[in-house]
């Protein structure tokens, strides 16, 4: 016969072991679960619509003789592409890559090319082409200069050694300052354009796109300008600069994917196609197989004459 104290250890003892088998159970793995796939975030593709749906809020898209359908951005005066509201970040594949701080910058200053029109200031030629920038680099004692590379120029030949680009649209900074944030302090005043021109040299460090058959400018040498700036340059990916955003409609998110098809609303064929813009120097202009109009547009007579 168990005393008391046996007893009162026997059910110690059993309580524990109960517990004990409980919490295994309780503990007891149960079936894995399913990976979770990652999901493959897609690129909208980027065609002539997209261009024109996504710019028509800031400016305006105008029927101009035979370059086609250009933008002609509402900007105050005295704007200049590459220059205006941005700076320059550096990308290790592609070189000097320029951060527009436009909404809409993300087309205009990497695809297509900028032209001058003494009556209506710049205006925007776009193309499917992607690049870090279309433009022209100079290089002279202590300042770097560049330009918008206009529409028709053969970076592999350059006429006279220029690409055709008007004095006055180049721009120079001092070499210490390429990496700044905010350029308009350092801005040479274009009065000075012609002497920095004619005592600088082309920075001819070209790249080729097998895939697309184009060439475009890196730029200046990485390393020459950390030796300037007195630091590492900060190397960026391109990503922010190639991605199509998403744009606000009617209160909606809507992610840009056109198929490059007419809208079928209130416009006209002017006859006007891609087929009939200039050759541009071998960057040939691809519309996506469509021959899109944009829904809103003028006639380039309809334009407010601005200037500069």
């Amino acid at each position: 016969m168990q005393t008391p104290i046996k007893k009162y250890i026997t059910a110690i003892v059993l309580v524990a072991t109960i517990t004990s088998s409980a919490s295994l159970y309780a503990q007891a793995p149960g079936p894995a679960p399913e990976p979770v796939q990652p999901v493959q975030q897609v690129a909208p593709q980027v065609t002539m619509q997209t261009f024109y749906d996504q710019l028509a809020p800031y400016g305006q898209w105008v029927n101009y003789g035979n370059y086609g359908y250009v933008f002609i951005p509402s900007v105050a005066p005295g704007f200049q592409p590459y220059q205006t509201n941005g700076h320059w970040v550096y990308n290790e594949q592609y070189g000097w890559t320029w951060a527009s701080d436009y909404a809409w910058g993300w087309a205009a200053f990497h695809y297509g090319r900028w032209n001058y029109d003494m009556n209506y200031g710049w205006f925007w030629i776009p193309d499917l082409n992607w690049g870090p920038a279309w433009v022209a680099w100079r290089n002279c004692d202590g300042y770097y200069g560049w330009a918008p590379l206009p529409w028709g120029s053969n970076i592999n030949v350059g006429f006279a050694g220029d690409f055709g680009i008007a004095p006055e649209h180049w721009c120079f900074v001092p070499q210490d300052h390429l990496c700044e944030i905010n350029l308009f302090p350092f801005y040479i005043g274009r009065d000075h354009n012609r002497a920095f021109i004619d005592h600088s040299v082309i920075i001819n460090r070209m790249d080729y796109d097998n895939g697309r058959h184009f060439g475009y400018f890196r730029g200046p040498d990485r390393v020459e300008v950390e030796r300037y700036w007195h630091r590492p340059v900060t190397v960026v990916s391109v990503d922010n600069y190639r991605q199509v955003p998403a744009y606000h409609h009617d209160d909606h998110v809507v992610v840009v994917n056109h198929d490059d098809h007419r809208d079928g609303g209130d416009h006209h064929d002017d006859h006007h196609d891609d087929g009939q813009r200039h050759d541009n120097g071998g960057d040939h202009h691809d519309n996506g197989g469509g021959h899109p109009v944009p829904v809103h547009y003028v006639e380039s007579h309809d334009v407010p004459h601005r200037g500069r």
